[in-house]
C-alpha cells in the first residue's frame, strides 16, 4: 500500500508513526458510510471537518492520503493534515477545514508531546518549522522541543501558547518562497 511505502521511504520508525498517530485514507467513501453507521448525524460529521459534502454525496476530506491527526495541548485531536501521497494538482498538504474546535492560527502542530516533555524536564528552547514532516523528522533526531505553524507564518495565537514553554524560540521555516 503507498500509506506504508511513504513511511517507509522516509525511514519514519513504527514507534515514532505511533506516537504522531498517523493513519492512512483509503479512500473517499469508507469514511462517512463508518461515521454513519456509529450513529453520527450527517450535519455533525459534515461539521466536524473530517468530511465534505459534494453534489449531495459525503465524501472523505482527506480522501486518499495520508493521516497525521493535529492535537491540541489538552491531549485532544482537533483535526488532520492530510498528505497526497502521489503527484498531484492539488496542495501536497491539505488540512481539514477550520471548525469550532479546530483554528490553525491558534494552535501548533506536537504542542501536546511538548508539554509532556516539560513535565519531565526543562524546556530552554523551541524549534519552530511550518510543517508536520518537519516536526517528525527533527523528533526522531532527538530534537524533542518542535512544533510546527502547520504552513501558516507564526500568529500571535501561535506565540502566546509558545511563551508558556519558553522564551526562546528558533524559528526554522523551509526557504521556499
Amino acid at each position: 500500500d503507498e500509506h506504508i511505502n511513504y513511511i517507509l521511504k522516509r525511514q519514519i520508525p513504527s514507534d515514532i508513526v505511533r506516537k504522531f498517530g498517523f493513519g492512512a485514507s483509503l479512500n473517499y467513501g469508507d469514511l462517512p458510510q463508518y461515521l454513519l453507521s456509529k450513529g453520527y448525524l450527517k450535519q455533525d460529521i459534515i461539521d466536524s471537518g473530517a468530511v465534505s459534502e459534494v453534489n449531495g454525496r459525503l465524501t472523505d476530506a482527506q480522501g486518499g492520503r495520508l493521516i497525521i491527526p493535529i492535537i491540541n495541548a489538552m491531549n485532544e485531536v482537533i483535526g488532520f493534515g492530510g498528505r497526497a501521497l502521489k503527484k498531484t494538482d492539488v496542495a501536497k498538504y491539505k488540512n481539514t477545514r477550520e471548525t469550532i474546535v479546530f483554528n490553525k492560527s491558534k494552535t501548533l502542530y506536537n504542542i501536546n508531546l511538548l508539554k509532556k516533555l516539560r513535565k519531565t524536564q526543562t524546556i530552554n528552547d523551541v524549534i519552530m518549522v511550518e510543517g508536520y514532516m518537519d516536526t517528525v523528522s527533527l523528533y526522531q533526531a532527538g530534537f524533542k522541543n518542535v512544533v510546527a505553524s502547520m504552513g501558516t507564518s507564526l500568529t500571535q495565537e501561535q506565540a502566546r501558547l509558545l511563551k508558556r514553554y519558553t522564551d526562546n524560540v528558533f524559528i526554522s521555516y523551509d526557504g521556499d518562497a
